[in-house]
């Protein structure tokens, strides 16, 4: 059985949603900042997409993205190398599951 009601789940997943304002991706030591085209709820989880056109014209790897919150603090960050060319786009896509496990 669920020790947490699912309408407050449904509001902290809201308040998080609300929380997070900037999707970064770095490229050597730079962070750059997304345009963030979704921010939704979908079931349990948050969806989070960003885009970079700032970075459309270069050829660069990215190594890792973060999500940060109207603090400024980092609230995510995960490590991953994306090489794109030159004219490519960038798109990042974050989906976090908010949920109770029970046991």
């Amino acid at each position: 059985m669920a020790y947490f009601q699912n309408n407050f789940l449904k509001y902290r997943r809201e308040q998080w949603l609300r929380s997070i304002v900037r999707v970064e991706a770095q490229v050597g030591s730079t962070w750059y900042p997304g345009d963030i085209s979704k921010k939704a709820i979908e079931n349990d989880t948050l969806v989070i997409m960003a885009t970079f056109p700032q970075l459309d014209n270069s050829a660069v790897t990215i190594s890792a993205s973060r999500l940060v919150d109207v603090r400024g603090e980092t609230a995510a960050y995960q490590t991953r190398a994306i090489q794109k060319v030159a004219g490519q786009g960038v798109m990042i896509k974050i989906t976090i599951p908010i949920y109770e496990v029970t046991t």
